[in-house]
């Protein structure tokens, strides 16, 4: 069974300004790039066999410019599957705009979002059956001990897919902290999944992690617009 080599897509204006991203199809904003600009020397340390990428802009971009003269030289494959969780109503909105907008929707989803979703958005419940069929279908193409697989995707279809993959509840999914185009390492076996490494962003400039605040609509903290240094 192959290593997944997991990676969030760079920042977005969104990002910067934590607002409810979801699907709407946002572009890297300036850090971003230069986020995926510091990717490329981290990835090509590895031999890529294949790549699947959410076929969202944000992930599209972020896998284009870090593969940038890859040894590997292999096509990116787009999956739906891996788009990030609908925010539905929610999307675009910050924290305090939703809940003075939304007071009981937010209420009911803060209580359980693997049951309950943003007003004509997705639940997790949803999330993660799709990211199983995104997973599923990674793992028929891609069978043989020994490849490794490029997945660029999103924070909350990462956590996710974490959760399947280690068995956790997946109302913990906010315990996963992932910082945008850091790099996450899972290598699979027939027994079972082994976390090899997490949210790895030393490819980056860490200064900024003592900076962050936390977000309140993902539970995880975004990396300040200017804070980002390509090494």
């Amino acid at each position: 069974m192959p290593r997944l080599i997991l990676v969030r897509h760079g920042q977005t204006d969104y990002n910067a300004q934590q607002r409810y991203q979801g699907q709407m199809d946002t572009p890297l904003n300036a850090v971003g790039v230069a986020q995926a600009k510091a990717l490329r020397p981290r990835l090509a340390d590895f031999k890529l066999d294949a790549t699947y990428v959410s076929d969202l802009i944000r992930a599209r971009q972020t896998a284009e410019i870090a593969l940038q003269n890859h040894p590997s030289q292999i096509t990116l494959k787009l999956l739906s599957t891996l788009r990030e969780a609908s925010g539905g109503k929610f999307e675009g909105l910050t924290w305090e705009e939703m809940c003075q907008q939304y007071p009981k929707e937010v209420e009911l989803w803060q209580k359980d979002k693997v049951l309950y979703g943003p007003p004509e958005g997705e639940n997790v419940a949803q999330v993660m059956e799709r990211v199983a069929q995104a997973f599923n279908q990674i793992l028929k193409e891609q069978p043989d001990e020994g490849r490794t697989v490029l997945v660029v995707a999103h924070g909350g279809v990462l956590a996710v897919l974490l959760c399947h993959l280690m068995g956790m509840d997946p109302n913990r999914l906010w315990q996963w902290r992932i910082d945008t185009c850091s790099v996450t390492i899972v290598d699979m076996y027939k027994e079972g999944a082994i976390l090899s490494l997490f949210n790895d962003v030393a490819h980056l400039d860490i200064a900024h992690l003592e900076q962050r605040k936390p977000n309140p609509v993902i539970g995880q903290e975004e990396t300040p617009p200017d804070s980002v240094e390509v090494k």
